[in-house]
């Protein structure tokens, strides 16, 4: 009776199990399969560090091979701009001034009078110079006739020799006062030119502090006149870039004061002899000023073209490592096994690239053709083998 009662009670929980829990078991069922599988598969990551270990790779890097590329050499140096010319206006006279043709900051030209100072006393001395030239030349005339008559005297009567030797020193004494007093004569009008002070060119009066009416002194400083038709720069260079200098090379100029302009400009002198105390060779470059927007004081920064491109060796910065304020790279040559390369590690002598941050110019320690490792050179050690990444 109750084995009977039991079994009654087992077949009606077997048939409540519901559609919910069976569709759970099934997952769970699926689930555990799939970790079976996943513990079970094979590693593709652990086959090739085993391959790499059984093959004693330590690493993948990238190649660089060393090549000879045409590279424009420029320096840049800063610099003030200058005026063409500047001229100091002194006054070689003595006198009161009497008029001003122009005021300070203002362009003037060429041949325009700035300073007029009294001519009174030069112009009486220049008249008086003008009598005694007209003075001495009478009495030349006269000395001249007097050497004639007693000279043809002189042929007929031996007795007029003496008189034809005073007549002929008395046209000597004439000749020698006429030349004196022409040469004062042009002393006389050489004061008076001094008594006007002319532009010799064409610029502008960067000062002029003079005023009517005040009394100059000779030697005393009337102002300066600067040429600004055209701007100049001097920049120094070393011995290794006057070398490549040559006048006509052009240079490419930026001032502060003119933000997002690049002006062209070329060399106009090359010095010849290095400075005493900065060991720079000056280079003076010219840039046209038609608008006269380029004032001397302004800052510069010139860039230089160092004649034609030449071939350089460049390789990334980031491809050396430097230990000890030395610099080394590693060199990837073919080792036993098909792909497979030793890195050596070797010093190299570089340089940086101006305006190529990024680069250094290989000056010793590659060749052409020589390939090295273009990453993980960090992680590199001499003497590792490695494979170019990306080879089968």
């Amino acid at each position: 009776m109750i084995e009977r009662s039991l079994r009654s009670v087992s077949r009606r929980r077997a048939g409540a199990l519901s559609p919910r829990v069976a569709m759970w078991l099934a997952v769970a069922a699926l689930v555990g399969v799939g970790a079976v599988l996943f513990v079970t598969a094979p590693d593709p990551a652990g086959e090739a560090a085993s391959r790499t270990e059984e093959e004693g790779v330590t690493a993948e890097v990238a190649v660089l091979e060393i090549r000879a590329e045409p590279l424009e050499r420029l320096v840049q140096k800063d610099a003030v701009i200058e005026a063409r010319r500047r001229l100091e206006l002194i006054s070689e006279t003595r006198g009161r001034v009497v008029a001003l043709g122009a005021d300070e900051l203002d362009p003037v030209t060429a041949g325009l009078e700035l300073v007029r100072i009294d001519p009174t006393l030069a112009e009486s001395a220049v008249e008086r110079a003008e009598a005694a030239v007209a003075r001495s030349e009478s009495e030349l005339d006269l000395a001249e006739r007097n050497l004639a008559r007693w000279g043809e005297l002189a042929e007929r009567d031996a007795g007029s020799l003496s008189r034809r030797d005073d007549a002929v020193n008395a046209e000597r004494v004439a000749r020698a006062n006429l030349r004196d007093a022409r040469a004062q004569r042009l002393e006389a009008g050489d004061q008076l030119s001094k008594k006007t002070i002319v532009a010799p060119f064409d610029g502008v009066l960067s000062a002029l502090p003079v005023e009517v009416g005040e009394v100059l002194q000779e030697g005393k400083t009337l102002g300066e006149l600067l040429d600004v038709s055209t701007a100049r720069l001097v920049v120094g260079l070393g011995d290794r870039e006057i070398a490549l200098v040559e006048i006509g090379h052009s240079a490419e100029v930026e001032v502060a004061a003119l933000p997002g302009e690049t002006l062209s400009g070329k060399v106009l002198r090359v010095g010849a002899a290095a400075d005493d105390l900065t060991k720079k060779f000056p280079v003076e470059v010219e840039l046209p000023n038609p608008d006269r927007r380029l004032l001397p004081g302004m800052v510069a920064s010139v860039v230089l073209r160092l004649g034609s491109s030449v071939p350089a060796k460049l390789i990334p910065r980031d491809v050396s490592f430097e230990q000890h304020g030395l610099h080394f790279v590693y060199v990837l040559e073919p080792d036993d096994g098909a792909g497979v390369f030793r890195a050596s590690r070797r010093q190299v002598e570089v340089r940086p690239v101006p305006f190529r941050p990024a680069d250094y110019e290989v000056m010793g320690g590659l060749e052409p053709g020589e390939r090295i490792a273009g990453s993980k050179v960090r992680d590199l050690r001499d003497g590792d083998r490695v494979r170019l990444e990306g080879a089968a």
